[in-house]
């Protein structure tokens, strides 16, 4: 493993410890932030794979915000609300 590798997966996983005391409403509200923010670094691609997982860990539905490519995966940034019915994350205006 390089050493990039090495300390992207020591961040992802320091955010994941983090959001797995978190209530659904605070992973909605980081969620959001990254939609409101225009600038991509690599912290914040650690950020958000570590969100992405917690939130699929804990059965949240991402269909509407996720691409269908089988091939990968990829995640609109956009302000979102959860829905208890349907315990999805469904894309505001």
């Amino acid at each position: 493993m390089t050493k990039t590798n090495t300390y992207a997966q020591e961040r992802i996983g320091f955010y994941e410890a983090r959001f797995a005391s978190e209530t659904i409403s605070q992973l909605v509200t980081n969620f959001n932030s990254l939609a409101s923010s225009h600038g991509w670094t690599a912290e914040r691609s650690c950020y958000s794979a570590a969100l992405t997982r917690e939130m699929q860990r804990r059965s949240i539905d991402l269909t509407a915000i996720m691409s269908n490519d089988t091939e990968q995966q990829t995640i609109r940034y956009v302000r979102v609300a959860y829905d208890e019915d349907s315990h999805a994350l469904l894309p505001i205006a």
